[in-house]
């Protein structure tokens, strides 16, 4: 990875800033904004994944192809011995970021939360907080309501 200069790091610093309190003031007035707004980047950052992935899958990534992962990403997604390759690091990435998506994409006031609902048939995959019916891409709405 790059080592950003001093410049660099106050203008990230600065731009954390100045958004911080943006949100923070637009959660005051708006906190259903701020959760569609949220779930949004969480789409993004899904669709983005998989077009790594596809990429990756079509050989476009020639020097990811065979690239490990970082050790740091190793030890936190906990990943076992022959599943640590840059596409493996990018599938558990893309899975969670589906993890959030569902949280940011569902209508705060009406919506139910998906995590602790009863479920009419339990045998069924739904949205859960561990990983026995884990979606990588996400859950549409109609799959949840």
């Amino acid at each position: 990875m790059a080592e950003p200069g001093w410049f660099m790091r106050l203008a990230i610093l600065g731009a954390q800033g100045v958004f911080f309190n943006a949100f923070f003031v637009a959660y005051l007035i708006s906190p259903r904004t701020c959760h569609r707004f949220v779930g949004y980047l969480e789409e993004e950052a899904v669709i983005t994944y998989s077009r790594q992935i596809a990429d990756l899958e079509a050989g476009k990534l020639p020097k990811w192809e065979k690239m490990d992962a970082p050790d740091i990403a190793i030890k936190y997604w906990n990943m076992p011995e022959g599943h640590r390759k840059m596409k493996d690091l990018l599938l558990y990435i893309r899975a969670d970021e589906a993890k959030h998506l569902l949280q940011g994409n569902l209508d705060q006031k009406d919506d139910p939360n998906p995590f602790v609902s009863k479920y009419k048939d339990p045998t069924k995959p739904h949205p859960s907080k561990d990983i026995e019916h884990i979606k990588s891409t996400g859950w549409e709405r109609n799959e949840i309501i």
